[in-house]
């Protein structure tokens, strides 16, 4: 085995973690850099749609919640690629600043997508109270996040890493998953019931999977929601 100043370059953030775990470092830094730009992207080809919702209609309540949401998750996103790849003097005090934007993301999203779910089953009061709890609990997951997570400098280079994830943090995933696989059955459930006539699984299968038979703003609902769940 060569001497460790015998090495090119011994002193990056991989060479003081054990292989596994550098190669799941390397592997998440891929990961968020592309979504970064995947992400750039689409706020790229929506930016018409968005100049002419924010200038060319009254900015109402839903309005306000779509671009924090955007807003937040860019903020989370640039803050996670930050974290993954430039170096930064206090770890922790970045990780609690990204875990603040999950924090941000998930509540404006999900609060987003309640807002839609509600106005397509109002004015059903169960209805609107199942999805507040469900709104409730993906922000109290969400807390989690700068209230567990720490992070440190890996070995003697200004690069962070989680050093305490605790099981719980695993709420920030599954809450939202939860939150959204119930607004994606009941919008669709909702839509199809009133407008399908034939009792037909094949019918209903291809409304489903291609908008045949539908408003445009029903499609535009089921689709949306598609690509969203996706």
């Amino acid at each position: 085995m060569a001497n460790i100043t015998e090495l090119p370059n011994p002193f990056t953030p991989l060479a003081f973690l054990p292989p596994a775990l550098a190669n799941q470092f390397e592997v998440s830094r891929y990961l968020i850099a592309a979504t970064l730009g995947a992400y750039v992207w689409d706020i790229g080809l929506n930016l018409g749609n968005e100049y002419v919702l924010l200038f060319k209609h009254k900015v109402h309540f839903p309005t306000i919640v779509y671009f924090l949401s955007r807003a937040f998750t860019l903020a989370y996103i640039l803050a996670g690629f930050t974290f993954a790849v430039v170096p930064v003097e206090n770890c922790n005090a970045f990780a609690l600043g990204c875990s603040i934007c999950v924090v941000l993301m998930q509540t404006a999203t999900a609060m987003l997508f309640f807002l839609r779910v509600t106005a397509v089953w109002h004015p059903s009061k169960i209805a609107y109270g199942v999805f507040s709890i469900l709104w409730i609990a993906v922000l109290g997951a969400s807390i989690t996040a700068p209230v567990t997570i720490r992070a440190a400098q890996i070995g003697s280079t200004q690069q962070c890493i989680p050093t305490v994830t605790p099981g719980i943090t695993e709420l920030i995933v599954i809450m939202p998953l939860i939150n959204d696989t119930a607004i994606f059955l009941a919008i669709n459930y909702r839509i199809l019931a009133h407008t399908i006539v034939a009792d037909s699984l094949r019918v209903r299968l291809r409304v489903f999977f291609g908008g045949t038979g539908l408003s445009a703003l029903s499609r535009a609902l089921i689709q949306s929601g598609q690509h969203f769940y996706l």
